[in-house]
């Protein structure tokens, strides 16, 4: 008998909690409810997107006249947008000027402002529409209007918005632009040079060479030798003008040279591969402080993310010498 009391009693116990149950599921779908989720977790803000880095650098490619640069306003929030919001940007000119004081030391370079003539942002009211999370706008910039040696930098900052506040920290951005081409970048060289009046005067020259895009789309500017000038450098240090030349990749990929200055460059040719995007180069130039003639014959390999990347590139060129 004890055991079929205790079996009826769990029995009634269990018919309670399933009626508790039921009323509780009943109560719920009855009522208006609000589930956490159906609300925003977080306060809409109106920002630039990629603001929180403070910097953004954009790249302008010579082999435009004109480029367009990408740029992206946002909402945040966890829920998709209602209604469409418009926000409002302008320039911040003093965002700039900021910069180039506070962060930037008196004697080297500071960025400059883009000229109204070389730069637009045809729409500055910019919708993001219901359903999305950010909304583009654009600005066109004549890259070949820039000098190669000059750093350029834009402020741009959120005006206004239709609804919602304005993020505090991501308000204002600073857009740094570079100018590139698909020749530029930075580069590897594995080369020798050679005394032509002393072939037993040669030296090995391994060094990593930054190539400037300049002028046009297949045109890069080449430091020899001498340590790539940077900001701080002394000016009687400052070899650009005479340790500088040009190499132009030709439609047939066959390479042509010419001073940036005052680099005297007597001759020079190669080969640009493209599936490699390795140099494959020489050129005669006359020291500028010792008159002495050099041949310079190597290859220049762009920087590659892995080492076994970078093996291919080896293997590569090993057997391009052993032919």
């Amino acid at each position: 008998m004890g055991i079929i009391c205790v079996h009826f009693n769990l029995e009634i116990t269990m018919k309670k909690i399933l009626f508790v149950l039921f009323v509780a599921v009943v109560t719920l779908t009855s009522c208006d409810y609000d589930w956490p989720l159906d609300n925003d977790q977080y306060p809409q803000k109106v920002y630039i997107v990629g603001a929180h880095e403070k910097i953004l650098y954009k790249s302008l490619d010579l082999s435009y006249d004109k480029d367009t640069v990408i740029m992206s306003l946002g909402v945040s929030g966890s829920l998709s947008l209602s209604k469409d919001v418009m926000a409002s940007i302008c320039q911040d000119s003093a965002a700039v000027i900021r910069y180039n004081d506070r962060e930037l030391s008196a004697e080297g370079r500071h960025f400059n402002f883009l000229s109204n003539d070389i730069y637009s942002i045809p729409e500055k009211n910019i919708t993001v529409k219901a359903g999305n999370a950010t909304g583009r706008f654009y600005i066109y910039v004549n890259p070949k209007s820039l000098e190669c040696d000059s750093m350029y930098m834009m402020g741009l900052r959120i005006k206004s918005t239709s609804a919602y506040n304005i993020a505090e920290g991501d308000t204002t951005v600073l857009v740094r632009f570079n100018l590139a081409n698909k020749y530029s970048g930075q580069y590897y060289m594995d080369g020798m040079i050679k005394n032509l009046s002393n072939p037993n005067d040669s030296l090995n020259y391994v060094m990593p060479r930054y190539l400037s895009a300049i002028d046009d789309g297949k045109t890069i500017r080449m430091f020899h030798y001498r340590n790539e000038w940077n900001d701080g450098t002394p000016k009687n240090q400052d070899y650009r003008s005479s340790y500088t030349f040009k190499i132009k990749v030709n439609d047939d990929n066959t390479l042509s040279f010419s001073t940036f200055d005052k680099f005297n460059i007597i001759d020079g040719g190669g080969v640009y591969h493209p599936d490699m995007k390795i140099y494959e180069l020489w050129y005669e130039y006359v020291d500028p402080s010792t008159g002495v003639h050099w041949k310079t014959k190597g290859y220049l390999y762009k920087e590659r993310k892995t080492s076994d990347e970078l093996r291919i590139v080896k293997d590569w060129i090993e057997e391009q010498r052993s032919k």
